[in-house]
């Protein structure tokens, strides 16, 4: 199949990489891939769904009582259940959405940890190995005639 020119397929190329992702992770049987922030958004359709789903099945049972029943449902309580139940949905998704991407940012964070202890550890052994003067940058303070130092309270006496 030829795409028409001009027409964007990049759309279709990302959506169809997505889906080789989830199902990659799909087939993570030892849980190292977390796939639940690509499938937020079908998680969250799906739950709408469900949130509708109930809401009109509740109609239906009201009207089976009566149809004043029904239309009360309906018009008054299905669209307060509805809005209630979607944003609860919302927000228990992105509660747990903003977890996952703590836990790949601290992974992320880590990674670069250890690559930076890895060059310091690098730049540290070769440094070493140079006859370099050692320089100090701080000068112990001690007052000659009290005989107490600075260290303490920060104003030359001890604490207490």
């Amino acid at each position: 199949m030829q795409d028409k020119p001009g027409r964007d397929t990049s759309g279709w190329q990302a959506a169809r990489l997505g889906l080789a992702d989830i199902l990659r992770g799909l087939a993570d049987w030892q849980l190292r891939t977390i796939i639940t922030t690509a499938m937020a958004p079908t998680i969250y359709a799906v739950c709408v769904g469900g949130v509708l789903a109930i809401n009109l099945y509740l109609a239906l049972q009201a009207f089976q009582q009566s149809q004043a029943s029904g239309l009360v449902w309906l018009l008054l309580i299905m669209p307060i259940t509805s809005i209630t139940g979607i944003v609860i949905v919302r927000v228990v998704l992105e509660s747990l959405l903003s977890l996952f991407r703590i836990v790949v940012y601290m992974e992320s964070l880590m990674e670069q940890l250890h690559t930076l202890r890895g060059q310091t550890e690098s730049i540290a052994d070769r440094v070493e190995d140079l006859p370099l003067p050692r320089i100090q940058f701080w000068r112990n303070r001690k007052r000659g005639s009290e005989g107490k130092t600075t260290e303490g309270d920060g104003h030359g006496g001890s604490k207490g």
